[in-house]
């Protein structure tokens, strides 16, 4: 019962933002010169459209009557609030890392370190091989893609600067 309150007040909340949102962009953001419809407004208000739709579904499906909280005719797995709070302080201090790592040694090195120490205690992987190739796999494919393909500026460190 209470996890259908807070998915009411979230969705309700965000709806509004959203609402909040879309009428700062078009009230701010001009639209496109050349008769176009959406120009550079278009993106800032897409990303508030689609956050519009999500938290309406969320408000929708709140109200929808639920069979038991059970999955496949058993209780729900119980999650304590230690783990709960592991898991959040792990993820902030993951991104605390990441951020310190990313000025010094660059995108590739600190992605790459990251994943590497993420991928065991949230996937459960512990095989040192895999752990490796996905980790250089990850920065290489996002460096790749985003780096080159897109042209996106992905930082270089300033201890090591590992610029292909």
């Amino acid at each position: 019962m209470a996890s259908r309150r807070s998915d009411i007040i979230l969705s309700t909340i965000l709806l509004l933002v959203s609402a909040l949102w879309c009428w700062g962009v078009v009230t701010t953001i001009p639209g496109a010169e050349d008769g176009s419809r959406l120009g550079a407004r278009g993106f800032p208000l897409g990303l508030g459209l689609l956050l519009g739709g999500l938290s309406l579904i969320i408000l929708l499906q709140s109200f929808r009557p639920t069979p038991a909280d059970t999955i496949d005719g058993e209780a729900p797995p119980d999650i304590s609030r230690g783990a709960e709070l592991w898991a959040v302080a792990a993820t902030v201090g993951l991104l605390v890392g990441y951020a310190a790592l990313l000025e010094y040694t660059g995108f590739m090195i600190a992605t790459a370190l990251v994943v590497a120490a993420a991928v065991g205690p949230v996937l459960g992987i512990w095989r040192p091989r895999l752990i490796l190739g996905m980790s250089i796999g990850l920065s290489l494919g996002i460096y790749l893609i985003f780096g080159k393909l897109l042209g996106v500026y992905l930082p270089y460190g300033k201890l090591i600067n590992l610029a292909f």
